[in-house]
C-alpha cells in the first residue's frame, strides 16, 4: 500500500524508585499507556501489538529533550517524543514510554532545536490548555499548533479490504501572542492587522507589497519580523 505502518509496543505501568531516579513525582502523575485514548479502535498482530498506519508523533523516534519548570528546574537530555494526537509529550526510561501528564508546572520542553509551551490560548471563541511550538519570538510571539486526524479502523465489507486505524497529518494552525498575552488565533494574515490597534494599514500594505500568505510558515515569520523590527 506504500504507506508506513507504526507499531505501538504494549506498555508496562509499573514505576520504580530507579527508573523515576531523575524525574520529579508529579511529572507523571497521570501515567498511562499511550495507546489507551484507542482502546476501543485498535487492531491487533501477533501478540496483541497494536497495528496503525502513519503515526501520532512529531518525531520518528524518541530524542533528547530538555524540560523547563515555571518554576525555573530543568531537567535535560530526557528521550521524548511529542504525541500531537493526545496533545502530550512522552518520555523514554529503560525503554518503557510514560506520558507527562501533569502539564501545568512545565513552561517549556526543547526538542529537535524547537520550542514548546504549554499555554492558555484561544480558538474560534473556545478556550484551549495544550502545547504550541514557538516559531518567532519578539514583542509579537508566533506559535503553531500541529494537527492529526485519527480515523477509526475499517471492516471488511464486500471487496473492500479491513483497514487499520490511521493518523493523518493535517494543515497545522497558527496563533499569535498579543501585547496583553492573550493568544489568539488566525485564519489570513489580514487578520493580524486587525488585532493590532493603530497599525491595521502598515501591516496590509506589507502584506500585500510582500504577497504574503497565511498557509506558507515562512510568510508568517517574514510578517513577525516586520512586526517585531520596532
Amino acid at each position: 500500500m506504500g504507506r508506513k505502518i507504526f507499531l505501538l509496543s504494549m506498555l508496562t505501568f509499573c514505576l520504580t524508585s530507579t527508573i523515576l531516579s531523575q524525574i520529579r513525582p508529579e511529572l507523571v502523575v497521570d501515567l498511562r499507556r499511550l495507546q489507551i485514548e484507542f482502546e476501543q479502535a485498535k487492531c491487533t498482530e501477533g501478540m496483541g501489538t497494536p497495528v496503525y498506519e502513519g503515526t501520532p508523533y512529531l518525531l520518528d523516534s524518541f530524542t533528547t529533550a530538555n524540560i523547563i519548570l515555571k518554576e525555573g528546574q530543568g531537567y535535560q537530555d530526557i528521550p521524548m517524543n511529542y504525541n500531537i494526537h493526545n496533545d502530550d509529550f512522552e518520555f523514554m526510561i529503560d525503554s518503557v514510554s510514560y506520558t507527562l501528564g501533569n502539564n501545568d508546572i512545565v513552561n517549556y520542553i526543547n526538542i529537535d532545536g524547537r520550542n514548546f509551551y504549554y499555554m492558555s490560548y484561544t480558538y474560534n471563541s473556545a478556550e484551549i490548555r495544550g502545547y504550541l511550538e514557538l516559531i518567532a519570538d519578539g514583542g509579537f510571539r508566533f506559535f503553531k499548533k500541529h494537527r492529526v486526524i485519527y480515523t477509526e479502523p475499517q471492516q471488511t465489507t464486500g471487496y473492500k479490504e479491513a483497514q487499520p486505524p490511521e493518523f493523518s497529518p493535517r494543515s497545522p494552525d497558527y496563533f499569535i501572542e498579543l501585547g496583553d498575552g492573550s493568544i489568539l488565533f488566525f485564519n489570513k494574515l489580514d487578520d493580524i492587522a486587525d488585532l493590532v490597534p493603530g497599525e491595521s494599514k502598515r501591516i496590509k500594505d506589507y502584506i500585500k507589497d510582500k504577497k504574503l500568505k497565511a498557509r506558507r510558515e515562512e510568510d508568517i515569520i517574514e510578517l513577525a519580523d516586520f512586526l517585531n523590527e520596532k
